[in-house]
């Protein structure tokens, strides 16, 4: 999930159930109304715009909405009811279709250009899904849930699992296919982990150990020691957000965010004789925690939700990352909007571990003295 969207063109962000919207000069603030009844503390979830620039498409929290705003922005809407909370939606590589992870576990799908404004279940998890996905050619879906599973399944007879993708440890909460190479998969995880897949067998192509450039000893223990108190045995930060750009013909650019440390691991993926290598490339330093990170381009853009602005970062080929701009987003928002504490959410991603054994023991022991 991520309430920021960009492309050459719009820069589109949100705070609680507010949009804004800006084309380079000017910004258009909307205020989501739903169409059922209004839940306090409702909020989007996941913004998107379509690659044709046609429309943006939000899903709502609370309110199980999913709603479509044509562009130039306007007045018309379209608004699906969602069956349940959703986690994740993504366009359809033709733009015609919205596909819907939701959190029970069911992936759908949306006909925008459709008279009937119902969704066609195209397959299921028995866990909740956290990222979907069609790859370029229209052949697969490929979802991911908390069960450490990345599922690749034929489209659109998607009764027929083509592979699964196994080797995380924890939660996939991210998918991308790579830039410059869509035949490979690349995928973040609550294991601390990057990994680049053929998504077609399932083999591993390569991993990245995010973990072994986190500097922080002591933020790592704090997490551990956190996640321990609540029963939770983990053992690496996880990663949070995820962003990916093509930087060549032979090379991708890969950022992502670790849990609480402020700042953002960006790396470059090379792909040459069959194998792939990585660099970090920086580390770029911030003032907190960020809110959602996107690339458009060589362009990253870097949403702070509670200061309401987008810094822009240029990353080149060659040089370091440099500082471009910083947009004021909803300038005319009043400040008692509070901001979506949801994305600060991953723990509850983590499966507790029990362990009822002692108990088990202490109560044979009991019916045994008894007897």
């Amino acid at each position: 999930m991520s309430i920021l969207a960009v492309n050459k063109k719009l820069i589109v962000v949100a705070k609680g159930l507010h949009l804004d919207v800006f084309d380079g000069s000017d910004h258009n603030v909307v205020h989501i109304t739903p169409k059922g009844k209004p839940q306090a503390g409702d909020y989007i979830v996941d913004v998107i715009i379509s690659t044709d620039s046609k429309y943006v498409a939000i899903i709502t929290a609370l309110s199980k909405e999913l709603i479509l705003f044509d562009l130039p922005l306007s007045s018309r809407t379209r608004n699906f009811e969602l069956p349940r909370s959703a986690s994740k939606i993504r366009c359809s590589p033709d733009n015609s279709k919205i596909l819907v992870a939701d959190k029970s576990g069911d992936a759908l799908e949306y006909d925008i250009n459709s008279e009937v404004q119902s969704s066609n279940k195209i397959l299921g998890h028995l866990s909740l899904l956290l990222d979907i996905l069609q790859t370029n050619d229209k052949k697969y879906i490929i979802t991911t849930d908390r069960d450490e599973k990345i599922k690749v399944s034929c489209y659109p007879n998607t009764y027929n699992i083509q592979t699964y993708c196994l080797g995380h440890k924890e939660f996939v909460n991210h998918i991308e296919l790579l830039p410059h190479n869509d035949t490979y998969l690349l995928s973040t995880s609550g294991d601390g982990m990057i990994k680049i897949w053929n998504y077609v067998n399932g083999a591993i192509c390569h991993t990245i150990e995010t973990n072994k450039d986190v500097n922080d000893d002591q933020l790592k223990l704090q997490f551990i020691k956190s996640m321990d108190d609540d029963g939770i045995q983990v053992s690496a930060l996880p990663v949070v957000h995820c962003a990916v750009a093509q930087l060549s013909d032979t090379a991708s650019l890969v950022a992502v965010t670790i849990h609480t440390l402020n700042e953002i691991l960006i790396y470059t993926v090379h792909h040459e004789n069959e194998r792939f290598v990585h660099k970090l490339k920086e580390k770029l330093t911030l003032e907190k925690f960020p809110t959602a990170i996107q690339f458009e381009n060589s362009m990253l853009y870097v949403y702070d939700e509670h200061k309401c602005s987008v810094r822009v970062y240029r990353v080149s080929t060659d040089d370091a990352v440099a500082f471009d701009a910083e947009i004021k987003m909803f300038k005319e928002l009043s400040d008692d909007v509070v901001a979506n504490e949801a994305n600060n959410s991953i723990k509850v991603l983590y499966k507790r571990k029990f362990d009822n054994v002692q108990e088990y023991q202490e109560r044979k022991k009991l019916r045994l003295e008894k007897t």
